[in-house]
């Protein structure tokens, strides 16, 4: 195991660090591991095959995105589903979003507007075949295709950080199937929008598809505190 030196870690160690960090995280997004699971130090080690050092590091960098949460005398656990903390998220990101939206609409150019349609249609492909995975990802992949030509490098990154905070909400959200139709018809309305060029409707129609989501996650959000 490599050791600190005086100018930073060596590159194994901060391997080692991100390694257990994606893992852990990839499992918490996707309910492997799910809330209020307890984290258990030397669990984890054994299944990155690390020592506690960089488990220790990569739970601190989840606690850094609210995603894990550490009590006194317990030790770290998956943070809990929170209602507050839900609408907090969404109420900002309708903030940011619409605003690198706006920002963004003069620079989108038909061969975006074309391939966002795509990802449209591949992203309720995949949702409708049950591959939630890929349906997400391409999901992702739509809306940061829409905001990126904001050329904003800090709104995109905090965007990005409530976004993957966002993630574990919208992949325990058990409404998404019995509402699948609706959630491709708001994506439809928002290029529609950006297709004739109406910024005004575009904006308004992001701003409503991000305030239903918001919504439905409520109910899940108000499930796990019940749970708590």
């Amino acid at each position: 195991m490599a050791v600190k030196s005086g100018s930073g870690s060596r590159p194994s160690e901060r391997s080692s660090v991100e390694r257990v960090y994606r893992h852990t995280r990839e499992a918490i997004l996707s309910g492997t591991y799910p809330p209020g699971m307890p984290l258990r130090l030397h669990e984890l080690a054994a299944a990155n095959s690390v020592s506690l050092i960089p488990v220790r590091e990569a739970i601190r960098l989840l606690e850094a995105e609210q995603l894990v949460e550490t009590i006194p005398n317990k030790g770290a656990r998956v943070a809990r589903l929170s209602l507050d903390d839900v609408k907090d998220a969404y109420q900002t990101r309708i903030v940011l979003e619409v605003e690198a939206l706006r920002r963004a609409y003069g620079n989108l150019t038909d061969e975006d507007l074309a391939r966002a349609r795509r990802l449209k249609d591949e992203m309720m492909e995949h949702f409708r075949k049950g591959d939630d995975d890929a349906g997400f990802g391409l999901h992702r992949q739509l809306h940061f295709l829409l905001y990126q030509p904001s050329r904003s490098k800090w709104m995109l990154r905090f965007i990005q950080v409530l976004w993957d905070h966002s993630e574990r909400y919208r992949r325990l959200a058990t409404p998404l199937h019995s509402n699948l139709d609706e959630v491709g018809e708001e994506h439809v309305r928002i290029l529609d929008a950006l297709e004739r060029r109406d910024k005004q409707a575009a904006l308004r129609a992001l701003r409503q598809h991000l305030h239903h989501t918001s919504q439905l996650l409520t109910m899940v959000s108000t499930e796990g505190e019940e749970t708590a």
